[in-house]
């Protein structure tokens, strides 16, 4: 292969890379500004003889070099704009004013004829300011209610908080339902949801309880003990109570309750005195004090531990 038709190979591939390039460079429109840039000599001598500015200035080639530093500033103008959306650094407008609204807790747990409360809060978003208008939904055909108090929040100050009262009639099935909160501002519109876990209540029992379950007593000395009994479920009815002292020995001490019998009412509670006392022969050791309160097929006990020294 002779040396001029190696140099016509070459003449071709730079003709072929131009060509590429110039292909790359119409979509931008901009090469007159960028001629300017990279050659001010040959725009700015275009002002001296011949007159005006002159287009065909604009049109010869422009070196390769150029071409690749222009690419190459686009690809990093492109990498740093997609750098910047993905962390937020620039503004794209779409954070609109907003606002969030949230449930707490998740889920209660309750019996039928009972109810819940459900606190609800608000949160501006974006500059967000203005009031929220509240409306519980809660499931069809069910029975079960829902009222929010208050029912319009005013999020000027950012945040705002209500309270969702949720009614569960008698008659409700048991099973899990869905409460829902919606707030509302003009077109803006958010909703929340919590559970409702309807259990069966649990039996009617009651309860005791002493303000003291340690005593010490000097020989000769006494003490007493506020026994208290509370309601559980609905519970109401008579309970009977005894005190017994282990171990039984001679001189040892004496307990006594007053009353001996005592009524609850449903959810309420009643209270009885466990008197303690002990004689100059009681022997210094350790008792402890059994209280049975008993009311049918019900019992409770509590125990109470004595030192005499």
């Amino acid at each position: 292969m002779s040396l001029e038709i190696v140099r016509i190979i070459q003449r071709a591939k730079r003709i072929r890379l131009v060509r590429t390039l110039r292909k790359i460079q119409r979509p931008f429109a901009l090469w007159p500004l960028i001629v300017a840039l990279t050659r001010p000599a040959r725009v700015l001598g275009g002002f001296g003889k011949g007159g005006a500015f002159g287009a065909n200035q604009l049109k010869r080639p422009i070196p390769v070099y150029t071409l690749l530093l222009v690419l190459l500033v686009g690809m990093a103008g492109g990498a740093y704009a997609s750098s910047s959306l993905i962390h937020g650094d620039l503004n794209t407008g779409s954070n609109t004013p907003d606002f969030s609204i949230a449930l707490t807790p998740g889920s209660v747990t309750l019996s039928p004829g009972s109810v819940a409360t459900f606190a609800i809060r608000l949160s501006s978003m974006y500059g967000f300011a203005g009031s929220v208008n509240l409306n519980g939904t809660p499931p069809a055909a069910t029975g079960i209610t829902g009222a929010a108090n208050p029912n319009s929040v005013s999020l000027l100050t950012g945040t705002g908080s209500s309270s969702l009262t949720v009614s569960v009639p008698a008659s409700t099935p048991i099973r899990t339902y869905a409460m829902n909160i919606t707030g509302s501002s003009g077109k803006l519109s958010h909703s929340a949801q919590a559970f409702l876990l309807v259990a069966s209540p649990p039996p009617q029992d009651f309860t005791i309880g002493a303000n003291s379950t340690t005593i010490t007593l000097s020989q000769g000395s006494s003490a007493t003990a506020a026994l208290t009994l509370s309601s559980v479920s609905g519970f109401s009815g008579a309970i009977n109570l005894t005190a017994t002292v282990s171990p039984m020995v001679g001189n040892g001490p004496s307990a006594a309750l007053n009353p001996t019998k005592v009524t609850l009412t449903s959810g309420g509670t009643s209270n009885s005195l466990l008197s303690i006392s002990t004689s100059g022969m009681t022997p210094r050791r350790g008792y402890t004090i059994f209280v049975l309160a008993t009311s049918g097929t019900r019992s409770h006990s509590l125990s109470i531990s004595l030192t005499v020294q």
